[in-house]
């Protein structure tokens, strides 16, 4: 079972508008109603997009690490798992065979590169969806995170048809600058009711400044074809409150969103009881690395009434944690009926945490329940 982590003296969410989006007029209010809660420890690893399946688990890909990893230290490129129960008492499983491929230590690996690999192949993911009882990931190019360049693609899209436990590859190139494409969660099982699967994507790892939304429909075919897929290129009506225009071309997209050198490793879920789309991102204050990963981040949380926008700020939390504060995003399978309790997941940590900043995040699954607030509550 997690432990509940001490939440420090800087930890505090704030509604006051420190972005250049409009100030929600839907979700008034944000606050944390429980501490910290720190990865099982039967787990590590950091990104961990995570979706509501159909058989009602909520399921993850870890990066860099794993759960039941048979040796100490050892760690997969990326890994699936499974994760039952509901907050605070969660547990990991492994999904697939531990020895398909073995994962091994970074000493091992700093010997043979080629050892850093896992069920994917020797690529990340950072989006994971089902749509249609299957299960897509992204597999990313590598790039040299040591300068934070624009992404330089996709790999392809891999997919699963037994929920994790073996993958099939497309090896479909999707052009850069995609790496982190994040699917929006939308509900159990994929949930498509306008028959699309939405996805958003920043150009860099850290501090990107723009937003692109895509969308395929719910099948393999189009799922792992880049020919297939959509891209937001404009908008149908006069301003952003309008229904965008899609393109075929990815060189035609145009940010859904944009706040320069803010943006990292975005992702989206959809609070259906309050029939809002929360975006959630991180911000390092540091410009450069290594101190772009240990010097304190920021953690920002918009909302609006499409995938597309328009969008507006609901609260953000100064000194975050260190500044890999990881994908923090929303699971929707532990969204309260009524919308306002939610349960916010992340990891930290990776690379050290500087002195004075809180660094009660741990590298693996933290989480933590937020309340909102919305217009006429009171």
């Amino acid at each position: 079972m997690a432990l509940a982590l001490p939440s420090g003296a800087s930890a505090y969410l704030s509604t006051r508008n420190i972005s250049p989006f409009p100030r929600s007029r839907v979700i008034v209010g944000a606050r944390w109603s429980t501490p910290r809660y720190g990865p099982p420890r039967n787990q590590w690893g950091d990104v961990m997009p995570t979706i509501w399946a159909d058989d009602g688990n909520e399921y993850t890909i870890v990066d860099d690490g794993g759960v039941d990893v048979p040796g100490p230290g050892e760690l997969w490129r990326s890994a699936p798992a499974r994760i039952t129960g509901t907050p605070p008492k969660i547990r990991f499983t492994r999904v697939g065979d531990p020895d398909a491929p073995p994962p091994h230590t970074f000493a091992q690996i700093a010997k043979d590169a080629a050892l850093w690999s896992g069920p994917l192949g020797p690529y990340y993911s950072s989006g994971l969806v089902e749509a249609s009882g299957v299960f897509y990931t992204t597999q990313q190019r590598l790039w040299n995170f040591l300068v934070d360049p624009e992404f330089p693609g996709l790999q392809g899209i891999a997919y699963s048809t037994d929920r994790g436990a073996h993958w099939q590859m497309a090896n479909k190139a999707f052009a850069a600058p995609l790496g982190n494409l994040s699917w929006v969660i939308r509900g159990k099982g994929g949930f498509y009711p306008d028959g699309w699967v939405y996805a958003i994507a920043s150009e860099r790892e850290y501090n990107a400044s723009t937003l692109l939304l895509g969308r395929a429909r719910p099948d393999v075919a189009d799922f792992t074809d880049p020919s297939r897929w959509q891209w937001a290129s404009g908008w149908a009506g006069p301003d952003r409150g309008s229904s965008p225009a899609f393109s075929s071309s990815l060189a035609a997209a145009v940010p859904i969103a944009g706040w320069t050198g803010h943006i990292t490793y975005p992702e989206m879920a959809y609070d259906s009881p309050i029939h809002r789309y929360l975006l959630t991102f991180e911000y390092s204050y540091a410009k450069t690395t290594p101190a772009m990963w240990r010097n304190g981040a920021e953690l920002v949380i918009l909302e609006a009434p499409h995938p597309w926008g328009p969008f507006s700020f609901v609260a953000h939390e100064p000194e975050f944690g260190p500044s890999n504060g990881y994908a923090a995003g929303f699971p929707v399978g532990w969204i309260s009926r009524n919308g306002r309790d939610l349960w916010l997941k992340w990891a930290a940590n990776w690379n050290g945490c500087a002195s004075g900043l809180d660094c009660s995040g741990g590298y693996g699954f933290n989480y933590r329940r937020m309340h909102l607030t919305l217009a006429g509550d009171r």
